[in-house]
């Protein structure tokens, strides 16, 4: 196993950076322009991809947004005080000087969010996962496509060099035929998990029914409006699935050139935490993509690596695996498994940033294109399904509904609160149509 020619072949390519196809026909920000940006999410990940945006001599953060007054003036202050902050996004969005909007909320948000900024002609980096339900995954991709706008969704590990590395390795037939492949997510958060505060009014500082918008009508409580108790509420999220899983599964599909699983099974509950989530502590999944199989490993109550690591991929190929992490990749041939080739990791959300700003201005399409990032939300929207209806779910990838089963099928949409759900409404799949439903 020539492993060594083939990184040396490969250690300055980057494939996805060499996409030519176009999103629109001409950008309005020139080659040598300032990118001026809005921010609605001011959180934690939302701060630090400012900082990362703010490391770029192009960019200018004109706006930023969010429902919490603290952490709106925290973003105010990374700007040195030239943003102008904003607690309802559709007064940010009809700012005409914004170039493009980063959607670093909360994930029920997501995808209301981008079609929002769509429809304002705004381009979008949305973090992943896409959206809270399969229905408005793609109504945000219709939404994208009819208004012509570049959106990178932020599984930022395809902007990483080794990353585009392990792809072309694997693609070059280093490890053989695929006919396995294990992500995970392990730690031991036992007994108390999140915990388990109790509801209580909201703090003063936050516009609480804003922070819900179209999401149902709960009583505030910490582990619903701060990360990460909300990953782990149906309501917000579908937990660590959607939330960690959703990376791993992303660059599977990238790696292996696959858009959608054929049939899922999940089974798992909550076994160990005494905590207020919803979701699960302990979760396995199978997805079958007709040759090989991937099995999705969530556990919150044991800590034990798996393949010596608490999160990762690995691949396993009739002539070798290779175990894949952010911090680099190491293969392991069959026939020594002892000595494993090494490759160090690379930078991630930079580069990842700097190709969106690159779009932006382009118009080329970025390395992690929203339909992809649909597809792979996709992939762990169907394990919760899984789970939830507790029957194995046949996929109909090109209709994007399940096979036979109305159950299933009305997992694929939620209720939605007046007026939020619009928004989605207008740009639903006939298929999808059927499974929204609305609230006051």
């Amino acid at each position: 196993m020539d492993v060594d020619k083939h990184l040396h072949r490969h250690k300055n390519i980057h494939r996805l950076a060499l996409r030519i196809r176009r999103v629109c026909t001409m950008s309005h920000v020139g080659a040598n322009d300032r990118v001026v940006l809005g921010f609605i999410g001011t959180g934690g990940r939302g701060q630090h991809l400012m900082r990362v945006a703010l490391g770029n001599a192009d960019v200018e953060i004109a706006a930023v947004c969010d429902v919490m007054e603290q952490r709106l003036a925290q973003a105010v202050q990374i700007t040195g005080g030239k943003a102008t902050p904003y607690k309802d996004f559709r007064r940010l969005l009809e700012r005409k000087d914004l170039d493009a909007v980063f959607v670093t909320t909360p994930d029920h948000w997501h995808c209301i969010m981008t079609i929002a900024a769509c429809e304002a002609g705004k381009d979008v980096y949305v973090e992943k996962p896409l959206g809270h339900n399969v229905a408005e995954g793609r109504a945000a991709v219709n939404a994208a496509k009819r208004f012509k706008r570049v959106v990178q969704h932020g599984t930022q590990q395809l902007s990483g060099q080794h990353y585009a590395e392990a792809h072309d390795l694997i693609r070059s037939g280093v490890l053989g035929k695929i006919t396995h492949v294990r992500i995970w997510n392990v730690w031991n958060e036992s007994p108390d998990g999140i915990g388990n505060p109790p509801d209580t009014e909201p703090p003063p500082d936050i516009d609480y029914d804003l922070w819900l918008g179209p999401a149902p009508k709960r009583p505030f409580n910490p582990n619903r409006c701060y990360a990460p108790g909300y990953w782990f509420q149906w309501d917000y999220s579908g937990g660590h699935m959607l939330a960690w899983a959703i990376h791993h599964i992303d660059a599977v599909h990238w790696v292996l050139g696959v858009t959608a699983p054929r049939l899922v099974v999940s089974t798992g509950g909550k076994y160990a935490l005494r905590d207020n989530r919803t979701t699960p502590d302990t979760q396995d999944a199978l997805l079958d993509y007709g040759d090989f199989i991937v099995q999705a490993s969530i556990y919150h109550a044991n800590a034990r690596p798996i393949e010596g690591s608490w999160y990762g991929i690995a691949f396993y190929g009739t002539n070798g695996t290779m175990r894949l992490l952010r911090e680099g990749f190491e293969i392991y041939p069959e026939g020594d498994r002892t000595r494993p080739v090494q490759r160090g990791g690379s930078p991630q959300d930079e580069p990842h940033v700097r190709n969106f700003l690159d779009c932006v201005k382009s118009c080329k399409e970025p390395v992690a294109p929203i339909e992809w990032g649909h597809w792979s939300t996709n992939a762990m929207h169907l394990a919760n399904i899984a789970l939830r209806t507790k029957r194995a779910i046949q996929w109909d990838a090109k209709q994007e509904k399940a096979i036979g089963d109305e159950e299933a099928n009305r997992y694929l949409c939620r209720t939605y609160r007046k007026p939020w759900g619009q928004y989605v409404l207008r740009y639903l799949s006939s298929v999808h149509r059927k499974y929204y439903r609305e609230t006051t």
